[in-house]
């Protein structure tokens, strides 16, 4: 009968440490996946900032343009056929 006791408290034990080591674990498991995903999330988030001062670059230049004038009266000549006052029009005919 003390046999049965002994290797019912061993068998006890084991499962005594089992569920005290897998709490932890459990814990430190949840805690990893979260850092995980905030190192994705941030890797995805830089690449999103570079893209986005990329274009934030390019729209830059596009409103110095605009401020400078330069391209409107070029749209407005090309696409447009507007002119300056005082300026004069040669058309030219094709053979």
């Amino acid at each position: 009968m003390k046999r049965r006791r002994n290797r019912a408290k061993k068998g006890y034990g084991i499962i005594i440490l089992l569920v005290v080591l897998a709490i932890p674990l459990f814990y430190l498991g949840r805690r990893v996946c979260r850092l995980a995903g905030a190192v994705f999330e941030e890797r995805k988030l830089s690449k999103a900032k570079i893209v986005m001062r990329a274009e934030n670059d390019m729209l830059m230049m596009r409103l110095d343009e605009y401020r400078k004038g330069g391209l409107i009266e070029t749209k407005a000549r090309e696409e447009l056929r507007m002119i300056r006052k005082g300026e004069k029009i040669y058309i030219l005919k094709k053979k």
